[in-house]
């Protein structure tokens, strides 16, 4: 399912626990041509902007909430989680080309264990899945591989996962894949279509 709305205005209406885990691909604010979301924010702005949102994805998740925040944000991650209640409890690196591996984190409550195995899992395929050829008008679509990798590691079989920065649908794609229900948010309306679409087409697209 995908509801188009502003996840830091949709977010704070949904109880607490609602959902499995969070997996998301929140915007890097590089200025990136998103649409109504103005990605290059002034760095203050754009952390208490991001922060806010993760703070409410820390109240609705049962489990983890694993961001791919990109090697150019992973130095704010400290102060991206300071006040949620969550603790980078992993880190994982997908290496879409040679020489630019990009940053993923996966932000805990001190009462997740990560495991171990899905963990090494996920490694495996974010080291050896390339970047997605097809963009489907967005700037930035992670590969359904990936995505499929961190929901299989967040979220247990049959659990719903979250994903506040919906896009054009892998997340989304991914739980199928792997035997979970989602709940995806997308500001962006030609997004939201090209999510729905591809849900409806299948999980391979």
């Amino acid at each position: 399912m995908v509801v188009r709305a502003d996840a830091a205005h949709l977010l704070p209406g949904l109880p607490d626990g609602c959902v499995d885990a969070v997996v998301t691909d929140p915007p890097w604010n590089l200025g990136r041509a998103y649409g109504r979301h103005g990605d290059r924010l002034a760095d203050e702005e754009y952390e208490r902007w991001l922060r806010a949102i993760l703070c409410e994805c820390a109240r609705i998740s049962r489990g983890p909430v694993v961001a791919c925040i990109g090697t150019h944000n992973a130095a704010r991650v400290p102060r991206l989680l300071d006040g949620t209640g969550l603790h980078a409890a992993a880190w994982l690196s997908w290496h879409r080309e040679p020489g630019s591996p990009e940053t993923v984190v996966v932000a805990a409550q001190a009462s997740w264990e990560v495991p171990g195995r899905r963990l090494d899992t996920a490694r495996r395929v974010l080291a050896r899945t390339p970047e997605t050829r097809r963009r489907w008008g967005h700037p930035v679509p992670k590969p359904l591989a990936v995505m499929a990798a961190l929901v299989h590691l967040a979220c247990p079989p049959g659990g719903v996962v979250l994903d506040p920065f919906a896009g054009v649908g892998a997340t989304l794609l991914a739980a199928r894949r792997t035997g979970r229900r989602s709940i995806g948010v997308e500001l962006e309306e030609r997004f939201c279509r090209t999510a729905a679409a591809r849900l409806t087409a299948g999980p391979r697209v």
